[in-house]
């Protein structure tokens, strides 16, 4: 039996001993059959809880009573404050036979974009149009988009409403003949400036909060929080992978300094810009971008241009010791180095060569040779 995904404090406390892998398994088996009295909510997270119980007759028997409970009280629970991964399991061990619960579920903020997901790729055509017209979740979660394709129940509209969304949002279906049929029909369409404001909501919405929102900075020498703070960071990351360019791009402009220090490096230059037009940029991050050879021309460029940022001595000298940088603007900042920086901009080799030569030039004009 896989790990319970749903903690024990998911569970009303006077309940907890029916589902506490330590509690005897006697009291795990009555709750298991439905034997123990407790109102809807309790009873669904109660069961789907049981599901996972290492005993596998106590597993199984909670995987029936799930399935064979009443609709009235399925309905009764799913439309309240229950656990994402309670939801979850509900909507893998229902009977599709009665739709009803899976409308609900379908309804309700708190179901997993994996539940959709998994749902997508079997539910009847009128809760798959639910499924599809969710197109917050669809973008932010895009295996959704490939299970509704999967779908044998699947209609053309649907389909071609799907692509549609997909050219506009940057989702990539190519080899698909239906995506490169809305790609011929948006494209030869004339301008929708309307549903250009709709896409863009669609896309904000879509957005993680903890991308947007700033980072608390913890206190240093607390390792636990420290580490905490590592694994979110790793995570916020690791979902960029699968995002859209319309959605790095509204991220890059809006996002958190952990999303600004990954999407201005991004290949795309659209999102590499917009980040480093964020206004949330502090100064450091822009030493720090400036310094960077790892990001595009026309962010370096966007920095040279800027007259708040150059005024600082560190963007000067990172500018100047950057190979990206323009020979142009590295020639400007290069007279207001000081001597023993221009003597490291002399010897470097790793900026044009016209660069280090200027400097040598400059220091012995400094030097009065």
């Amino acid at each position: 039996m896989s790990k319970n995904p749903i903690p024990l404090s998911a569970v009303s406390e006077k309940l907890q001993k029916h589902v506490d892998p330590k509690s005897p398994a006697p009291l795990r088996m009555m709750a298991s059959r439905g034997m123990v009295p407790m109102g809807p909510k309790d009873m669904l997270t109660v069961l789907a809880c049981l599901c996972f119980d290492a005993d596998e007759k106590i597993a199984a028997g909670a995987s029936k009573s799930l399935k064979e409970l009443p609709a009235r009280i399925v309905l009764g629970a799913v439309g309240e404050a229950l656990h994402p991964q309670v939801l979850d399991q509900v909507a893998r061990v229902l009977p599709l036979e009665n739709e009803d619960p899976f409308e609900a579920l379908l309804i309700n903020a708190e179901t997993p974009d994996e539940t959709f997901s998994f749902l997508a790729s079997q539910v009847s055509e009128r809760l798959l149009n639910i499924i599809a017209e969710n197109q917050v979740r669809i973008l932010r979660y895009p295996p959704i988009a490939k299970s509704i394709l999967d779908n044998p129940n699947v209609l053309k509209s649907t389909v071609d409403r799907l692509m549609d969304f997909a050219v506009r949002t940057g989702m990539d279906f190519r080899g698909l003949d239906a995506f490169d049929e809305a790609k011929s029909r948006i494209l030869s369409a004339p301008p929708d400036a309307a549903e250009s404001q709709r896409i863009q909501k669609v896309v904000e919405d879509s957005l993680p909060d903890e991308m947007l929102t700033e980072e608390l900075e913890f206190e240093p020498g607390n390792p636990g929080e420290e580490a905490e703070k590592e694994v979110k960071k790793k995570t916020l990351l690791q979902r960029l992978i699968i995002m859209t360019p319309a959605q790095k791009v509204v991220l890059a402009s809006k996002g958190n300094k952990t999303i600004r220090g990954a999407l201005v490096k991004d290949r795309n230059k659209i999102v590499a810009t917009a980040a480093i037009r964020n206004p949330g940029v502090s100064d450091s991050e822009v030493i720090g971008v400036a310094a960077n050879r790892a990001v595009c021309d026309d962010v370096i460029r966007i920095i040279c241009n800027n007259r708040e940022w150059t005024r600082s001595y560190a963007v000067r000298k990172s500018l100047v010791e950057n190979p990206k940088t323009p020979i142009v603007y590295s020639m400007r900042f290069m007279q207001l180095l000081r001597t023993p920086d221009l003597k490291g901009v002399a010897t470097n080799k790793n900026i044009p060569g016209a660069v280090a030569t200027n400097a040598k030039k400059m220091l012995r004009q400094r030097q009065g040779k």
